[in-house]
Parts: C-alpha cells; sequence; structure tokens
C-alpha cells in the first residue's frame, strides 16, 4: 500500500509560494475599485503626514514642550500608513501591477507625502495605457470598416 504525498505537503516553501499565487490570482475588487481604494489610502497616509507635522509644530512653537499633539496625531499617522501599506501590498494584483510596483509603493510610503507622489504618477502611467489601448481599439475598428 503506497501513500503518496503531494508535493506541496513535503516541502512549506512551495506550498506558501502556491498560496501566494493563490492570492495574486484571486480578485475582491474591480480594476476601477481597487484604484479607487489605492488612491483614498494614498490620500489619507498623506493627509496623516500633515497632522503629524503640525503636531510637531504645535508642540514646538505653540504648546512648548505639551507631546498630546504628537502622540494623537502619531497614532492617527500610523493608523493610516499601515493601512497604505495594506492597500499597496493587497491590491496590486487587482490593479494588474507586478510585485515590484507594490514594493516600489511601500517605500514611497517612507518619505513624507511619497504616496501621493507614487499614486500620481501611477495614475499619469494608468491613463496613458488606458488610451493607448482605446487607441488601438479605434485603429482596429477603422480598419475593419475599411475591409
Amino acid at each position: 500500500m503506497s501513500t503518496e504525498i503531494a508535493p506541496s505537503a513535503v516541502d512549506p516553501r512551495r506550498a506558501g509560494f502556491s498560496l501566494f499565487r493563490r492570492f495574486e490570482h484571486n480578485q475582491a475588487f474591480s480594476e476601477t475599485e481597487g484604484w479607487m481604494l489605492f488612491r483614498l489610502a494614498a490620500i489619507g497616509e498623506a493627509v496623516g503626514w500633515t497632522l503629524l507635522i503640525t503636531g510637531i509644530g504645535l508642540t514646538r512653537y505653540v504648546l512648548h514642550g505639551n507631546q498630546i499633539p504628537v502622540l494623537a496625531a502619531g497614532q492617527i499617522h500610523g493608523t493610516l500608513f499601515i493601512i497604505y501599506m495594506v492597500a499597496a501590498a493587497g491590491l496590486y494584483p487587482t490593479l494588474g501591477k507586478s510585485r515590484k510596483w507594490a514594493v516600489v509603493a511601500l517605500i514611497a510610503s517612507v518619505p513624507p507625502y511619497g504616496s501621493i507622489i507614487f499614486e500620481q504618477c501611477a495614475q499619469t502611467f494608468r491613463s496613458k495605457e488606458l488610451f493607448e489601448a482605446q487607441r488601438a481599439c479605434l485603429v482596429l475598428a477603422l480598419a475593419k470598416q475599411e475591409q
């Protein structure tokens, strides 16, 4: 009596890779919804930076050492930062982007307002891709019409 074990059960690295591939193929949102969620997360992260910088300014120049604004703004910023990270890491398959794109999006969130700059660049590239696709469809339609 021979019992064969699936390769993924033997090698845990393959099981994790399989799970990762499954994650990339499951899409909970449409592409439009994914872009909207990513954009909201990027704007929220930028608002978090604004609150944190404002809290630091209030502590230093207005309230002279009272740390409450920095603590409150820091918690809000941290929450919005984590939401952006989850959006960047979780939405890249829905957006039709690569893992490299997700890593760059995560790195862009480190400097102040980097997430909003990255989102604007991604939106510009998306608009160009949509324009190219529409142009190709139009050329094909005109070519068929001439035949």
